[in-house]
């Protein structure tokens, strides 16, 4: 660790500036998180209070996953052009007027336009928040600080599953929007306190090499991201992993909770959503396991985990598809249950990590930010299909059938990867 006295900040040793920089970024990024992943866990109380079927409940998520990936194409090339910092605590503002309005509606017309809200605001938070990452931490180090990134998002899952259940039990399912704007709403001051766009803003110089073009991010520069084959390669890896991804926050604590009559898992809500958190403490360990041996087995080559964990994610669905009403019938079965939970999720989030050191790796810390929210942009394109697609697909063919949809697409991701090869 580097002394506080120190001005410069080296490729080796951290300081703790740099250190309290980017964990304030990324705990405002977990508040993020808790501001989306509440809905899931309300789905059911909402669906019967305002008689709505699945394929109608989906379009609000498939209204978020839209105005999320139109969000991402903008925030992080205007995150690289002004200003990151800016960017993240605007779309802290957006959430928290989404959520309240969410939680005051009454009809899903009102619910679509502050999901959409919420959408687009939540959007400014992780291009910026790389962008952010790309010049304070050095690259050798940017696989592990990308995974604490990712964990951190999945942080924002673990702990409103069993909070927004706690609160639709005790209160109603309106009390599980108002809890989160609450907390993002005072981190978001913190945020604005301490954080800075760059080192030298702060006072600092950095050891390590920086890009020689330091021209301001022009529209010449989207463009050229934006057709580059290999950005459009990780887009579409990135896709599946974020299709199976926002698939399982939406509809896992539904498929849990229902009973085996209506072809669900029959487990009591607050244990479904202790059960389903179980995929983000594997988002949030995978994230972190994941980015770090790309930067130390691989020596900054990523396809190799990211493989890896859309293989292992393929497998364990295929088994909670095939076993799960099974497990819960042995003693412990809910504990085996959330360990298939656990790799399903955990690993098709976990490869996130080295999906979005890509454009960093390729792009640099000039047009890094840009190049993930370019990336970012078209995965949330792709994978708003998720919300209708498995709601009519739960529709048609039964509740559970969407895991094998998801495991089909995490398959895919790990096909669309081999050949990237970076």
């Amino acid at each position: 660790m580097l002394p506080k006295d120190s001005r410069v900040l080296k490729e080796n040793a951290f300081h703790p500036t740099q250190l309290k920089v980017f964990f304030v970024m990324i705990t405002l990024y977990t508040f993020y998180f808790t501001c989306n992943n509440n809905l899931g866990v309300a789905t059911s109380h909402i669906q019967q209070d305002f008689d709505l079927n699945n394929a109608q409940f989906g379009i609000l998520f498939t209204i978020f996953t839209l105005g999320f990936g139109l969000g991402q194409f903008f925030s992080g090339y205007l995150g690289d052009r002004y200003s990151p910092k800016m960017l993240m605590f605007i779309g802290a503002l957006g959430a928290i007027i989404g959520n309240i309005g969410f939680g005051l509606s009454g009809s899903m017309a009102a619910f679509s336009v502050f999901w959409a809200i919420n959408a687009v605001s939540l959007a400014m938070g992780w291009s910026p928040g790389c962008s952010i990452l790309f010049r304070w931490i050095p690259q050798k180090r940017w696989g592990l600080f990308m995974g604490f990134f990712d964990a951190f998002a999945f942080l924002g899952g673990i702990i409103i599953y069993p909070i927004a259940g706690f609160a639709i039990t005790y209160f109603s399912w309106r009390a599980a929007f108002f809890v989160p704007s609450a907390f993002l709403a005072i981190w978001a001051v913190i945020f604005w306190v301490h954080v800075k766009d760059t080192p030298q803003q702060a006072g600092f110089s950095v050891e390590w090499s920086e890009s020689d073009n330091q021209e301001q991010v022009c529209l010449k520069d989207y463009w050229m991201i934006i057709k580059d084959p290999i950005i459009i390669l990780v887009s579409l890896s990135t896709i599946c992993s974020q299709f199976v991804r926002w698939g399982l926050v939406n509809w896992i604590i539904k498929i849990l909770s229902t009973s085996p009559q209506q072809g669900g898992f029959g487990v009591v809500l607050i244990t479904a959503t202790l059960i389903a958190s179980a995929m983000h403490w594997g988002g949030a360990l995978f994230s972190i396991a994941l980015g770090h041996l790309s930067d130390t087995v691989f020596k900054g080559s990523r396809w190799q985990t990211i493989l890896l964990g859309f293989l292992v994610s393929c497998v364990s669905l295929l088994l909670i598809y095939w076993k799960g009403p099974e497990l819960l019938e042995l003693r412990g079965g809910i504990l085996l249950l959330a360990a298939l939970l656990f790799l399903a999720g955990g690993c098709v989030q976990g490869v996130q990590a080295p999906l979005f050191n890509l454009p960093g790796d390729l792009l640099g810390t000039r047009l890094g930010g840009t190049g993930v929210g370019i990336v970012n942009g078209w995965s949330y394109i792709g994978a708003s299909f998720a919300g209708v697609t498995l709601g009519f697909v739960m529709d048609r063919f039964g509740l559970t059938s969407c895991l094998l949809l998801m495991a089909g697409i995490s398959f895919l991701g790990a096909l669309v990867i081999a050949i990237v090869r970076k």
